[in-house]
């Protein structure tokens, strides 16, 4: 009976590898406080790979690490919010920051092939109003669930 259960776990775990690897899903660990309330440091998130085009304002997108002295300690992806993309208006959160700054918005439209990243914690969150516009191309995928349930109203 043990044996059954055992080759039973190794034939869903393996079904479970080769639909991941099939649909370009990627499991990602949530790290930091970034995206609370919405993530929490530990969680873990289920990412479809996706090209720029398919990304809309508002998704949750997992993009590679900016280099930026924010991120110096941080790991190779962030998850961040899509504030803005390409043709859309800079949001006026960011264009505040930027000018707090001293840094030029180079025009209100986001340009093409780029777009802008806030977290939903913005007092602990590094993103688009600290290092501006993030290009396409650092986009891995959206975030299309969590995968640890956990209870609503948690603090930390």
């Amino acid at each position: 009976m043990l044996l059954r259960v055992v080759i039973a776990a190794v034939v869903a775990t393996a079904s479970l590898v080769l639909f991941v690897r099939t649909r370009r899903l990627v499991v990602v660990d949530v790290q930091g406080a970034s995206m609370e309330p919405t993530l929490y440091d530990g969680d873990r998130v289920l990412v479809r790979r996706a090209p720029l085009t398919a990304v809309r304002t508002g998704d949750l997108v997992v993009v590679a690490r900016p280099q930026s002295p924010e991120f110096a300690a941080a790991g190779t992806w962030v998850i961040k919010r899509v504030a803005a993309m390409a043709g859309e208006q800079i949001p006026p959160v960011i264009r505040h920051s930027w000018a707090e700054n001293g840094i030029d918005d180079a025009g209100s439209l986001v340009p093409e092939g780029r777009l802008l990243l806030l977290g939903d914690n913005p007092t602990r969150s590094g993103d688009s109003r600290h290092w501006g516009f993030t290009t396409g191309d650092a986009v891995l995928g959206v975030v299309t669930r969590s995968m640890r349930p956990r209870a609503r109203g948690r603090t930390r």
